[in-house]
């Protein structure tokens, strides 16, 4: 029975090691799409307005993303006064 676990352990953990080292695509990659350069296609007013939405959500994701950075960073530093004053009150803070 410990042989079998053993065993299974192993091909259990070769298999996860073979997926971790395998390459992959990252995301938004896909090997079958061709490189487009920008010599050879022209972009069209769509695609340059479109460009400029995308770009413009980016920057209001990158500012909302900050945004909420701050707010955590600002909860994490009220719970680390709150665990000080409870342990100076004698409450042992967790």
């Amino acid at each position: 029975m410990k042989t079998n676990s053993l065993s299974l352990l192993a091909v259990a953990g070769g298999t996860v090691l073979f997926c971790l080292a395998a390459p992959q695509p990252i995301s938004g990659q896909n090997a079958s799409t061709p490189k487009i350069s920008a010599e050879t296609e022209e972009i069209s007013p769509q695609m340059a307005a479109l460009i400029q939405e995308l770009a413009a959500q980016n920057k209001q994701l990158a500012a909302n993303q900050a945004a909420m950075e701050a707010k955590v960073d600002e909860i994490a530093e009220s719970i680390r006064q709150a665990r000080l004053f409870a342990a100076r009150a004698g409450r042992g803070g967790k």
